[in-house]
């Protein structure tokens, strides 16, 4: 597995980030997947695995930790500089670890995108904000829900 960490160096140790599309019906990687959907099915991941795989304006990106995947990151472009994050997850087991905010690094340094969206609600809006990300309510989305528009602007490295 050719694993790049978050800092863009090439590594073979304890925790690695690289591009999984081509694998997402691995069924690890469609659990991983499924911890950031709604009430999953089978039949829902696998549809939403076939998505990812054709969309070319689709990445994925998973975090591992000696070889098992830890975290998933799936982004989509919305322009030539902004990117949008349709799913992020990392296994229960595995968190409070820095993995999911090195999947965002990750996403946006191989995106080469100067902003990043996520919409969220309560459960992980926490998560965005403590990554950098300005947070603007969205109100009352779905019925009882309040969703959240989350924006992460990168500055260019010179």
């Amino acid at each position: 597995m050719n694993c790049i960490d978050h800092f863009g160096v090439s590594r073979k140790d304890a925790l690695c980030f690289t591009s999984i599309k081509g694998n997402l019906h691995d069924e690890r990687i469609l659990y991983m997947l499924s911890l950031s959907a709604y009430m999953p099915t089978e039949e829902m991941m696998n549809r939403r695995a076939d998505e990812y795989e054709r969309d070319a304006n689709i990445s994925v990106f998973g975090c591992f930790e000696r070889k098992t995947v830890s975290g998933v990151i799936a982004g989509k472009w919305i322009d030539e500089s902004v990117g949008e994050i349709i799913g992020i997850a990392v296994d229960p087991a595995c968190r409070g670890k820095g993995i999911g905010a090195g999947l965002i690094a990750h996403a946006a340094t191989q995106l080469k995108c100067r902003q990043l969206r996520a919409e969220t609600d309560d459960d992980a809006v926490a998560f965005y904000r403590k990554c950098g990300f300005a947070i603007e309510s969205l109100g009352e989305k779905y019925p009882g829900v309040v969703r959240y528009l989350c924006v992460l602007k990168i500055h260019e490295q010179k």
